[in-house]
């Protein structure tokens, strides 16, 4: 289910960016379009998810998203050409899933979708068919020049307008109506049947009501304030009473949750301060939970949520949680880097009996081409490898070529940093984890290796196949060779394999004693 949901990834990135910013006086599309597209939606599907777009690109707090992050809407604009339309071209889009009865595997899919004018129906399916897994049937079916309706896994029967009645019915026929700018819903008696056992986690408990009703319906619309509406339908008044106890309860563990976080967030602003609308933004969020309002009719129980948004800095806290999210990325991405080229330096190990050195160097101990070269086999990179010749320099003719072609590994995103170089070094030298010649036994470092440095984040970045580390001067100090460059922070992975990030640099002496093997120093990490 969820490799069969990328496939609509980029049509729905409009409603993953704030798709409820959708003005509610915005002019409607003539509704024809749009209850042919819905009508191929099944009433009792297990999920449904229903976004005009139009309005969502349109809309002025996207405008400005779209104008401080161009790079992510540029790749919204770009994924949708691949279909043979573009943003402006795309009016509405539902997506559903009829089923979802046997979890991961049960990949069946389908989206209606609405075109301003007539669509490319080759293009079309060529586009969903680069998006699903092999084998997977992809079916595009006209239901006018301008409806088209993609199915993916999903039998014949489905290439036809569906019955009307069924749980979801009323949450269809909101979408109908061209009043919000979202609307999804799911059918409980579709969903895996583990979400309905006696035996679910105490965690989760409390919202069984939830998971045995018929069904539950959202809306999401906004103006000057932004108004979520949830509806669930139960078969008596009694589950209906349990369902809204359900709901108090759903938004209260969230509302804790954020409260939790808020004061992580509240730090962060008094050092960033473009986190500071993250934090208005977050109290504002807060305030509604607080001040949602539950109730009860006859067997269905509702909740509604209002977060007025005028005034309210949504635009600025877009752009820096976009932006704290790529740094969080960026650090992660580098973090599993140094776990690889640690367990691509203990499968050396195992391999040849020892770390490998320093550098590869010529008969005269003249470094020749870096250790970077030498673990290239075990980062899953041996046909770039054999392309080295070992016994010529990292910029002879022949070796010169393959600085273009860096593994990933070595590169840590958001550096300045050419592509052929990388800021991941070693202290080599002077009874440093590393030596020039000939590789280190693990046995070697006596000091532990959970206390000896294997690979860091240089503050200067070398070119990759360039045999240029650090040179470790016991009279030196060995924070000026170290980088933050990590997002401002610094990184490095242990003799263990275990990987480490700190927010500034270690004292000078125990700096010193981390990077010696066999010092005899007592560390303390309390810095």
């Amino acid at each position: 289910m969820r490799r069969a949901l990328l496939s609509c990834v980029p049509l729905l990135a409009l409603a993953g960016v704030v798709v409820a910013l959708k003005p509610a006086t915005s002019a409607q599309p003539p509704a024809s379009d749009r209850a042919l597209m819905l009508s191929y939606v099944p009433a009792d599907a297990a999920l449904f998810l229903y976004a005009d777009a139009p309005a969502v690109w349109n809309s002025e707090p996207v405008k400005q998203f779209r104008a401080t992050d161009k790079a992510t809407f540029a790749k919204i604009e770009d994924a949708v050409k691949a279909f043979g339309s573009t943003v402006s071209d795309l009016k509405h889009v539902a997506v559903y899933v009829p089923q979802l009865k046997n979890g991961p595997d049960d990949e069946r899919l389908g989206v209606a979708l609405a075109f301003a004018k007539a669509y490319d129906k080759k293009k079309l399916e060529a586009g969903f068919k680069g998006m699903v897994r092999k084998g997977t049937e992809v079916q595009v079916v006209s239901a006018s020049e301008t409806v088209a309706v993609v199915l993916m896994g999903l039998k014949k029967e489905f290439a036809k307008p569906q019955p009307a009645d069924g749980p979801l019915a009323d949450a269809i026929k909101s979408a109908a109506t061209g009043t919000h700018a979202l609307v999804g819903g799911m059918t409980l008696a579709n969903l895996p049947d583990e979400l309905q056992r006696d035996d679910l986690p105490a965690q989760v408990r409390v919202f069984r009501p939830l998971l045995s009703a018929e069904s539950v319906t959202a809306t999401l619309d906004a103006g000057k304030q932004l108004e979520l509406n949830v509806r669930v339908r139960t078969k008596r008044e009694a589950q209906a009473a349990d369902a809204e106890k359900a709901l108090a309860a759903l938004a209260k563990m969230i509302g804790d949750e954020a409260a939790r976080e808020l004061p992580d967030f509240e730090k962060a602003a008094e050092k960033e301060a473009d986190l500071k609308p993250v934090v208005t933004v977050f109290n504002a969020g807060l305030k509604a939970l607080k001040g949602a309002k539950f109730d009860l009719k006859g067997t269905e129980a509702t909740a509604r949520v209002v977060l007025p948004l005028e005034g309210l800095p949504v635009a600025a806290a877009y752009t820096a949680a976009v932006k704290r999210a790529q740094t969080a990325a960026a650090a992660n991405v580098s973090t599993n880097n140094l776990k690889q080229i640690g367990i691509a330096m203990h499968n050396y190990h195992d391999t040849h009996g020892n770390m490998p050195p320093a550098a590869v160097c010529d008969k005269k101990g003249k470094p020749q081409l870096s250790w970077r070269v030498l673990i290239l086999p075990y980062i899953e990179q041996d046909a770039l490898y054999k392309k080295f010749k070992l016994d010529e320099p990292w910029d002879s003719e022949n070796n010169k070529k393959l600085l273009d072609q860096m593994p990933k590994v070595y590169a840590i995103p958001g550096q300045k940093a050419a592509a052929n170089e990388t800021h991941y070094r070693v202290f080599a030298g002077n009874g440093a984890a590393f030596e020039w010649v000939k590789g280190v036994r693990l046995t070697d470092y006596t000091d532990g290796t959970s206390n000896t440095l294997m690979v860091v984040t240089a503050a200067n970045a070398v070119p990759w196949t360039k045999p240029d580390e650090l040179e470790f001067d016991p009279d030196a100090d060995p924070t000026k060779q170290i980088g933050l460059v990590v997002n401002g922070r610094w990184q490095f992975v242990m003799g263990d394999g275990s990987v480490r990030t700190l927010n500034k640099f270690p004292p000078k002496d125990t700096m010193k004693a981390l990077v010696t093997r066999s010092g005899g120093e007592v560390i303390n990490f309390d810095f």
